[in-house]
């Protein structure tokens, strides 16, 4: 998964990896609109902890078939939070400002519909929080498409051990120390090449499939 780190870096500073946290809260509107950026998707965030920083775990849970949750989070702008964020002085504390605030949350990439929800939750209870996030973004349920792209993917995975098995024929064919026809040879690789083709065209796939367009949201009062 990809996933987004960001950093406050003082007033009017730009964001950076490396720079030092100022010592106080942001106003929730403000904490919001720095991890949001350019990113108008919208958004699933994780505050970690003692037992997922630097994985997944938050999210991914081992022993269980955690496909259709990478599939959803595709959709997603996906932030991570260090644990500190629950600190009261942490410049993004009010995105989890209490015990109700959870360990992660869905919403809208302007704060609305938010869902607090905690990494023991159940996965159709994810997989439900996350797909009423996207049918509100996307104007569509998302279900189908995961389906359509889950089984693209078993194809992927079908052409991959294809090629792997070719590779592995003609690696024997060239290291084999018995004379053997230059054409058995000339035509492994011609079959790998054809599945490799098989194999961008399956990825491309894939791509057009994960495209859907965001519903524009009404843009924002003006201050006065």
């Amino acid at each position: 998964m990809k996933w987004d780190h960001p950093v406050h870096s003082g007033n009017d500073a730009p964001r950076s990896e490396t720079a030092v946290a100022v010592k106080r809260a942001l106003p929730l509107e403000v904490a919001l609109q720095e991890i949001v950026g350019d990113d108008l998707r919208p958004l699933l965030v994780v505050r970690e902890c003692s037992h997922c920083t630097g994985s997944d775990k938050a999210l991914l849970l081992p022993g269980i078939d955690n496909e259709r949750t990478i599939l959803l989070a595709r959709w997603f702008h996906c932030v991570k939070l260090p644990s500190d964020v629950t600190q009261p002085d942490h410049p993004f504390h009010a995105l989890f400002s209490d015990n109700s605030s959870g360990h992660m949350f869905v919403c809208q990439v302007d704060g609305s519909g938010r869902l607090a929800l905690e990494s023991e939750v159940s996965r159709p209870e994810l997989w439900g929080a996350m797909g009423r996030a996207l049918g509100e973004a996307y104007g569509k349920d998302p279900t189908p498409t995961t389906r359509e792209i889950s089984r693209v993917l078993d194809r992927l995975d079908t052409l991959d051990a294809r090629e792997r098995e070719l590779q592995k024929q003609r690696d024997e064919l060239i290291e084999s120390n018995v004379r053997v026809d230059r054409s058995k040879i000339e035509k492994a690789g011609e079959d790998i090449a054809e599945v490799q083709r098989d194999i961008a065209r399956t990825q491309e796939a894939i791509e057009k499939l994960s495209k859907l367009n965001l519903v524009p949201r009404p843009a924002a009062p003006a201050k006065r």
